[in-house]
């Protein structure tokens, strides 16, 4: 994007990054967000990325279609004038979670290998990328230790396909938000969701802009079942659990998808609810 600072990230972070950290603050408050710049292995990780998602999306819509699950809202989403593939945490059926019948939990219906292959690669980077970011903005700021928070985080991504001028969804609800544009693989976008906003009492705000027609758009995320709450607590007690949230979004946004209606229907939103109470106890 036009006009925003760009920054590189260290390998590690250390209490010499201060300066550096403080600057990515600055870049936020007063543009709301930053750009940071990829070496040539990370450019080719997001190139591969464009590259098979723009392969799936020229698929035929009938192929396109079987890409879905009533357990995870993971697949392809048609949305508006566009479509989306979204990549959600890849969960086994064995799994104890799924097993359990815990709401969006499930496999990706992934098109192929070649794809699951380049997504994740490229995701793996996404995570690296978020976490260095997010202890840049502890260490700024003055946050405490925020390791806990995004362990077995609920990261997930948008690839999003749209036509020229079309009104895409919002990019702006997650806590760290990170945008790559196929019309420049040389650098990402950064910027703070609702959940950084929440976490930080509004000192670090959702920064609105709109993607690229062809975008991937990263969400590094608490982990489903965490219960969080500002850092500085307000005056009046606030607590949101991730997974309600999440979920409750996706289901409004998504009525009538698969996983919205097995959701009601096996009444998951009761556990669901038992998740939240004990977080709240635990984080209270």
């Amino acid at each position: 994007m036009a006009g925003l600072r760009t920054f590189g990230l260290p390998d590690t972070v250390n209490g010499t990054d201060i300066k550096g950290a403080r600057a990515l603050i600055d870049a936020w408050r007063a543009d709301g967000a930053f750009q940071i710049l990829l070496d040539r292995w990370q450019r080719r990780r997001l190139d591969d990325a464009f590259e098979v998602s723009r392969s799936f999306f020229r698929m035929p819509p009938a192929l396109k279609a079987r890409c879905v699950s009533d357990l995870s809202y993971s697949g392809y989403l048609p949305s508006g004038a566009g479509e989306i593939f979204l990549v959600c945490p890849d969960i086994p059926l064995e799994d104890e979670r799924v097993r359990a019948q815990w709401a969006c939990h499930g496999p990706v219906p992934w098109p192929d290998l070649v794809y699951r292959r380049a997504m994740r690669s490229y995701l793996t980077l996404l995570g690296s990328i978020g976490e260095t970011v997010l202890k840049l903005t502890g260490m700024a700021i003055g946050l405490p230790d925020v390791d806990w928070l995004t362990e077995d985080g609920w990261h997930h991504m948008q690839v999003r396909n749209f036509p020229v001028g079309a009104t895409q969804p919002r990019a702006d609800y997650g806590m760290l938000v990170i945008t790559a544009h196929a019309d420049d693989t040389r650098t990402l976008t950064v910027s703070p969701g609702e959940i950084m906003q929440f976490l930080t009492n509004g000192m670090l705000r959702p920064a609105l802009y709109q993607a690229s027609r062809h975008a991937m758009v990263y969400f590094h995320e608490p982990n489903f079942d965490t219960g969080i709450r500002p850092f500085a607590e307000p005056a009046e007690p606030q607590f949101v659990h991730y997974g309600t949230q999440f979920t409750s979004m996706f289901m409004q946004n998504y009525p009538h998808k698969p996983t919205s209606r097995r959701i009601v229907a096996e009444d998951r939103l009761a556990i669901l609810a038992g998740l939240a109470r004990r977080a709240s106890a635990v984080t209270g």
